[in-house]
């Protein structure tokens, strides 16, 4: 049965109207909304980290988010790029001092990138491999100011070894240089005779340190062309104890508490030979993303379940987001991400299937209020036959007049039967039209037409005795007027 209040019906009708409101925004944040606008950065300094900030800003356009790479330099300028604003995002390699950049955040890490020591194979003839092959030889530490520089720095310095400088003999020549410029050189050494290689190999310094993501494309060239075999370097527990030392500030080396242990795994630049022979210990430091901390919570979560939608498992890199070690503080956006995250292969579909669905409900319940209340205005309430049956009625029994009803008794009568059928006919195309609802209020309109049939019934009958009356009094009448005549 539809509401008695009319009141009730409106505010179904606007409840209606609301949910279907809410779906068309729930579908609009989702589907329509303007993608997202950030700058990302994966500096110049590591061919694999630049070509993954390339690569992850193309992918991540299918998201909503649209990331234009902005060509950077080591991973320092760009996170002070970041710390000032310049740049939303940005891939760098971690070891940071702490409080060094109050304005960046972390948003994820994506594994450890080893610290590489290749030498030339001489260097190891007859030898231990340990830092001591390196004393009296040019070792090329990584770009200058950089932390992987930094990190190669710091493990010399733990094994007593010290670069020359102008004013001090040391035990090692450090040169910095560039992974373009080791390109260059490597590629004037292929391209050469090779009765002359011997001699231009001889510019390339005795042995390389570098850190990047596995498989360095440098370390590549300088096994397959240069012969440069690998150190191993199982110092990661050493160097963890040894940030308990007091180190003086001069030694401007990076906190050994962040480094952590990783393995390069065997003939990961070559299996014949293999190089390495075996699984080569080593330590490094995480490859992190990290933000401004003005980003929004919103693009930071969206980047995140773009990421771990298939992204990070194209790379082969563990996505971590809650990292307790980091320099930088998490920013917002991983922490939502962090509390709701799901398993890589279902989080991402449920999400959407959880936002279709949100949407189709709210959908459905808004399009069937707006739907009830237009009906509820088509509605016809079953007080409107009671007050006709009980109007006809009321004109039966003469407590009420009507200017356009008969004034003969009988055509009263027949006047207000055609009026009860063409009521009880309206009530059973309302109900069978379903713009009377409720079984029960039929059935009672059905009952008061009977009884005011009954009603109209009993009239007419009492008419019919009045009428077969009227004959008997006449003969009466007309007896006595002839006895009076005789008399």
């Amino acid at each position: 049965m539809m509401p008695r209040h009319p009141w009730l019906k409106t505010t179904i009708g606007v409840v209606g109207v609301l949910l279907v409101g809410l779906a068309a925004f729930n579908y609009w944040c989702a589907f329509c909304t303007a993608p997202i606008k950030l700058s990302l950065s994966g500096g110049n300094v590591c061919k694999l980290r630049s070509d993954m900030s390339r690569n992850i800003c193309h992918d991540v356009r299918d998201a909503g988010i649209e990331l234009t790479h902005v060509e950077g330099s080591n991973s320092e300028e760009t996170c002070a790029a970041v710390d000032r604003g310049d740049l939303d995002l940005a891939l760098v390699l971690g070891g940071f001092p702490t409080d060094a950049h109050p304005n960046v955040r972390l948003v994820a890490t994506f594994g450890v990138e080893p610290l590489h020591l290749l030498v030339r194979p001489e260097l190891l003839q007859g030898k231990e491999p340990t830092l001591e092959i390196l004393r009296g030889h040019v070792v090329s530490l990584g770009e200058v100011g950089t932390n992987g520089a930094l990190l190669a720095e710091s493990l010399m310095r733990f094994g007593g070894l010290r670069p020359a400088t102008d004013k001090k003999a040391g035990d090692y020549r450090a040169v910095h240089l560039r992974e373009n410029d080791l390109h260059v050189a490597l590629r004037a050494v292929a391209s050469t005779s090779p009765d002359s290689r011997a001699a231009f190999a001889g510019v390339l310094p005795d042995a390389v340190f570098v850190v990047d993501n596995l498989p360095v494309p440098i370390v590549d060239q300088l096994v397959y062309i240069g012969h440069y075999q690998l150190v191993p370097l199982p110092y990661a527990t050493a160097l963890h104890l040894d940030s308990r030392r007091n180190h003086s500030a001069a030694d401007d080396q990076l906190e050994n508490g962040r480094l952590e242990a990783v393995s390069i795994p065997a003939c990961t630049y070559g299996i014949n030979p293999p190089v390495p022979a075996t699984d080569c210990p080593s330590f490094g430091l995480r490859l992190m993303l990290v933000a401004n901390k003005d980003v929004s919570t919103t693009a930071v979560l969206q980047l995140l379940q773009a990421l771990d939608g298939g992204v990070a498992d194209k790379y082969h890199v563990d996505l971590t987001v809650a990292d307790d070690n980091s320099e930088f503080p998490l920013h917002s956006g991983a922490e939502e991400f962090a509390k709701g995250r799901k398993p890589i292969a279902i989080g991402a579909a449920v999400d959407r299937v959880k936002s279709i669905v949100s949407m189709i409900g709210a959908g459905a319940a808004g399009l069937f209020g707006v739907w009830g209340y237009f009906r509820g205005l088509r509605a016809v309430h079953p007080d409107v036959y009671l007050r006709k049956i009980d109007q006809i009625e009321r004109l039966v029994r003469g407590d009420e007049l009507e200017a356009n009803a008969p004034a003969l008794p009988r055509d009263l009568i027949d006047f207000l039967e055609a009026r009860l059928v063409s009521v009880k006919q309206a009530a059973i195309d309302d109900y069978a039209r379903r713009r009377l609802q409720g079984d029960e209020a039929f059935v009672g309109i059905l009952t008061l037409v009977a009884d005011a049939r009954h009603l109209l019934a009993q009239r007419r009958d009492q008419l019919d005795q009045d009428e077969n009356c009227l004959p008997a009094s006449s003969t009466v009448q007309a007896s006595a007027g002839r006895l009076a005549d005789a008399a």
